[in-house]
């Protein structure tokens, strides 16, 4: 499948930014709008240019158009039938900067579930940034339950181990349940190397 680019208009890049702790299921985040040069970090990748390549069968992509969203647009990953593995129904995107050994990667992206899972109020998805080549391990990874509602969602990790862009990627795993997610603005940010 050809890739999905999702580009928000310069006047969406004030971004409401989740100043919080590390993803939960239902996250009270205290938002803070500031400008993408306020991101706490260096951006890894360029947000502007993010060739999302969709994966696996049962579902289908599209960019449409959703209030509430900066720049509102997202792209709408529905998910036919759920999969017993759910990382085979993805999206992964490749990232501009190596990641090394000791480094602190945070993401911020918005989500949503414009159709939940059945019988539920969310959806279930996964966010990682991680080696697409064996031993397949990650700097972060997590479970997001989207509700209906568009938030800004935020993910930390620290590497335990050098990740070069020419072995690993980012992305998400949809496969968990037929459901449908829109996303919107993604940003990929090193914070340096940890302190800790």
């Amino acid at each position: 499948m050809k890739s999905v680019n999702l580009y928000i208009a310069g006047s969406a890049l004030a971004v409401s930014l989740a100043l919080a702790p590390t993803v939960s299921a239902d996250p009270q985040f205290e938002v803070a709008p500031v400008t993408q040069g306020a991101l706490p970090g260096d951006l890894i990748h360029n947000p502007m240019a993010i060739k999302w390549n969709p994966e696996g069968g049962n579902k289908s992509v599209s960019i449409v158009e959703s209030e509430g969203v900066p720049g509102s647009q997202a792209i709408s990953f529905r998910v036919r039938k759920k999969s017993s593995k759910p990382w085979d129904i993805r999206m992964r995107a490749p990232f501009d900067k190596s990641i090394s050994a000791g480094e602190e990667i945070e993401v911020y992206f918005w989500a949503r579930a414009a159709k939940p899972a059945r019988r539920s109020d969310t959806g279930k998805i996964s966010v990682a940034i991680g080696r697409d080549v064996e031993p397949y391990d990650t700097v972060l990874n997590a479970e997001i339950l989207p509700t209906e509602e568009w938030k800004m969602y935020r993910v930390a990790g620290v590497a335990e181990r050098d990740f070069p862009t020419s072995e690993s990627d980012m992305g998400f795993n949809f496969g968990f349940a037929k459901q449908t997610i829109e996303l919107g603005p993604f940003y990929a940010i090193s914070k340096g190397m940890s302190s800790e």
